[in-house]
Order: C-alpha cells, then sequence, then structure tokens
C-alpha cells in the first residue's frame, strides 16, 4: 500500500504563507485574513492584475519566500509526520510494506527546488517525492491520499481513499474522513488508518 501525503495544506502552511508575503511584497494594506482564503486559486482571492502577474508572484519573484520558507501547519506537525513514518507504519500488520509519497501538484519553474529546500531545512524524513502537473495523477501511484485540495477530494476514484485535511478553501466539500489536521489523523484514537491499511490484507 502507498499512501500520498499532500504537501500544501497538510505539512507547508502554504495559504497562510501566500497571505504574509502577498502583503509584504503586493499589499501592505491588504485586509484578507487566513479564514477568507475559500476558494483553492488563491488569483480568485487575491487580487493581481492578470494571470500572468499572479504566475510571475508564484513562480519566479518569491517563489523561495513562499515555498522554502513557508512554516509547518503546526509546529509538531513533521515531528509526528516523521514518527509516523519511521516507528507507527513499521508496526502495521499488512502483507506489504507500507509507502509514503510526498507529492505537490502544479510546481514549476523555481518553486520544485525551493519545496526540496523547505523538506530539507524542516529534515522531513520521506523516501518518495511527486511533483505532478495533473494533481489527480496521484491516485495512479497511491492507494490512499491525505490532502487539502478540493478537486481531490471531490474526484477520488473508486478502490481509492482519500483523507480530508480541514482548510477553509475546502470547508464546504463533504468527505467520509475528515480531520482538522495530520497530526490528529495520526493520532487518530479510533485509528480509522490503521485499520484501513490493516483490511487490506482481508
Amino acid at each position: 500500500m502507498r499512501i500520498g501525503v499532500d504537501l500544501n495544506g497538510v505539512i507547508r502552511d502554504y495559504a497562510g504563507q501566500f497571505l504574509k508575503c502577498y502583503k509584504k511584497y503586493v499589499d501592505r494594506d491588504c485586509e484578507i485574513s487566513y479564514d477568507d482564503i475559500d476558494s483553492f486559486d488563491l488569483s480568485e482571492v487575491f487580487h493581481f492584475d492578470d494571470r500572468t502577474d499572479y504566475e510571475r508572484f508564484v513562480y519566479e519573484d518569491y517563489a523561495y519566500e513562499l515555498f522554502a520558507v513557508a512554516e509547518p501547519m503546526e509546529r509538531d506537525t513533521i515531528a509526528v509526520f516523521n514518527d509516523w513514518t519511521q516507528n507507527t507504519l513499521m508496526d502495521v500488520d499488512t502483507d506489504e510494506e507500507t509507502k509514503v509519497m510526498i507529492f505537490s501538484p502544479f510546481e514549476m519553474g523555481l518553486t520544485i527546488q525551493s519545496s526540496l529546500s523547505f523538506m530539507s531545512a524542516r529534515s522531513i524524513r520521506c523516501r518518495e517525492f511527486y511533483f505532478p502537473i495533473d494533481s489527480m495523477t496521484i491516485y495512479d501511484y497511491c492507494d490512499i491520499v491525505i490532502t487539502a485540495n478540493p478537486n481531490l477530494i471531490k474526484n477520488c476514484p473508486d478502490g481509492k481513499t482519500v483523507f480530508k485535511i480541514e482548510t477553509p478553501y475546502n470547508k464546504n466539500i463533504q468527505c467520509e474522513h475528515t480531520f482538522k489536521s495530520l497530526k490528529e489523523l495520526i493520532r487518530d484514537e479510533h485509528e480509522t488508518l490503521l485499520k484501513i491499511l490493516e483490511n487490506n490484507n482481508d
């Protein structure tokens, strides 16, 4: 079994970092708050002259500030993630190895090396990384996906499982498995994810 863990909105607070950078470099008087970020497409939330201006901001001018310098979703997110991948998942009673892949769709230009810098600086322990252009291709590689991406939540294929991590931009998307954070999912007292992994043997 392979689990795909989305970098943005699950491990890295990309939306929060975008807000900080926008206020610092574009509009110091911006009154948008984190809870106002109600669209996954941030160009629909923040004002830019056109799509080219937005893409230049993201993929060229401030790629390092947005993708490398961002904070984790919670202070101990990465410590919890590393313990989960290095210890908890190793003890799951399955016939095949449970593997974890970190993925981050739509990255290009200067953002991929910036994301790798983020993961290196934060000492994230994961053997596989994937930067798809088409986010839905993550389901070609993973049986279980943990994400905040509304498109991946709404369009989970039959035979696959998706876990939603709540953010302002996906609050209206229904999902059977919904958690407030990756930490809450990992420490779930009902062990929802672990039971799915173990039941895969049946």
